[in-house]
């Protein structure tokens, strides 16, 4: 009887180590070259990602979760120490209505909803962890529970439930939801916004106890706030509030009430951008805004087949006074030149009518950056060929012209506006994958973000005009390397 005892009581410890810790329930040996798998945008490796959840700095290394999972959505989690290559960590939040090992479960409700993550120490982690030691807390939505934590003070090794979910927001399904949690630095106090009603304010001294503040009737989903100095002047602060949609407001927060000061705006205009977040900023290593989205918007893909969709590529945020508004821009990360395989230059060069530009430049994986002088052309377009994909810029009419996928199919998508600057130039930037796209203009005002079928096996590119020459002041294409390690055993 003792050693059937015994038994039982190892058997207890290894299941409950099982049940704190990641689970990585992929295949083994994934090469990352399948068609349409981004080569430098980070993807699972297999099943189901959409919104970008938790984004966090701890440990030397930048760590996200995100909702995993088609049928039942987990958190799916990764970890970089670059903001470049990714490292797929499998699962690290694993719901109670699992598709995966029951014995795996380790987090409150039904459903892993998005949410967001901080990084606490101190007697804030004691509370939750039983140790002050540093630790990483996610706060989301647990379907039929409510506001929940998850904790891990190991690097991420293991994640831990907080013993008293919910701790907010108590709910049968799964409204209200998508908690953004960020620190007050005024009141040292914890600001969680969320999806009710518009968006909520509730305000807590240790993540755990909550009190609402106060309410606006703006966004849908997976808010998101943040303080950032307008046109670079640390003394015109502002803040800015966002839902999943990209829709944002500038204006001010007092530590509980939001105050917009002009009407809404939209921060990517392409059909591929949902629920962006940005890092939990007390701790990062640099003082950059930092964020990433979904490079989706329930558009159905472009017949992936492994693994379902991906993430955009890591960009700065930032807020300058544009056309008498203050608008958020978009840059991405600089280190992106670390990923640099080679580069090509041209200056003071002509696009003639219907000749290819690049008629001898092949690639499905670079970063692009192109001037055109439109002051006295005639020309009425420029037009883009990536492979199959044709893009156009509406010289007279000042429109872009992007695609979208429909039934993995690339369909034309309603024009959107962008002007030339002041003195006619155009200066558009293109960040290119093996579906993916990203353009940016206008100092990144202009953010266009759109998941396209670019046929597999072609490289062609084409940069023409029509109805007459361009100025192509300069243009420079870096060849953009994949982030993914090799691998050597495929068996």
């Amino acid at each position: 009887m003792k050693h059937l005892a015994l038994a039982f009581v190892i058997a207890l410890a290894m299941q409950a180590s099982v049940s704190n810790a990641q689970y990585d329930p992929h295949p083994k040996n994934v090469t990352y070259t399948e068609d349409f798998r981004g080569q430098f945008h980070f993807s699972p490796k297999s099943e189901w990602m959409n919104d970008v959840n938790a984004l966090m700095y701890h440990d030397g290394k930048y760590h996200m979760i995100y909702q995993w999972g088609k049928r039942i959505r987990h958190g799916g989690y990764a970890t970089s120490k670059d903001l470049l290559h990714w490292t797929d960590e499998g699962v690290a939040l694993i719901p109670q209505k699992t598709f995966l090992p029951k014995e795996t479960k380790n987090v409150s409700g039904h459903q892993v909803y998005s949410g967001s993550g901080v990084v606490v120490s101190g007697e804030t982690a004691e509370k939750i962890t039983g140790s002050k030691k540093e630790a990483m807390v996610a706060i989301y939505t647990g379907t039929a529970s409510g506001t929940c934590l998850a904790w891990s003070n190991d690097g991420g090794k293991k994640w831990h439930d907080y013993k008293a979910n919910p701790v907010a927001n108590p709910t049968r399904g799964a409204n209200p939801r998508d908690p953004h949690v960020f620190l007050y630095e005024p009141t040292k106090t914890w600001i969680l916004a969320i999806f009710e009603r518009g968006t909520t304010f509730y305000g807590s001294k240790d993540l755990i106890k909550w009190e609402k503040l106060s309410n606006i009737r703006f966004g849908f989903e997976c808010p998101d706030i943040y303080e950032i100095p307008l046109d670079g002047d640390k003394s015109k602060v502002k803040w800015v509030l966002q839902d999943a949609n990209g829709s944002y407001l500038v204006g001010q927060f007092d530590g509980k009430t939001f105050t917009k000061e002009q009407d809404k705006l939209v921060m990517d205009v392409g059909p591929d951008f949902y629920a962006a977040q940005t890092f939990f900023r007390p701790n990062l290593p640099t003082k950059a805004l930092l964020q990433l989205a979904w490079h989706d918007h329930w558009n159905g893909g472009v017949g992936e087949k492994g693994w379902e969709r991906h993430a955009t590529f890591p960009v700065e945020v930032g807020l300058v006074t544009y056309e008498g508004k203050m608008r958020i821009t978009r840059t991405p990360i600089a280190t992106i030149k670390n990923l640099y395989k080679g580069t090509k230059t041209w200056k003071n060069e002509t696009l003639k009518e219907g000749k290819n530009f690049l008629e001898n430049t092949k690639s499905k994986t670079f970063d692009m950056t192109a001037v055109f002088d439109l002051k006295e052309t005639k020309a009425t377009e420029i037009n883009f060929q990536i492979a199959n994909i044709k893009l156009k810029y509406d010289i007279k009419n000042k429109m872009f012209h992007g695609m979208r996928s429909h039934r993995n199919k690339p369909v034309p998508d309603k024009p959107k506006a962008l002007k030339p600057d002041a003195n006619g130039v155009l200066t558009v930037r293109m960040l290119v994958d093996w579906s993916q796209l990203e353009v940016f203009s206008a100092g990144g005002v202009f953010s266009y973000s759109a998941n396209l079928p670019f046929t597999p096996k072609d490289s062609s590119l084409g940069l023409t005009s029509a109805g007459g020459d361009v100025k192509l002041v300069s243009m420079t294409m870096n060849e953009v390397g994949r982030i993914w390690p090799e691998v050597k055993d495929k068996k």
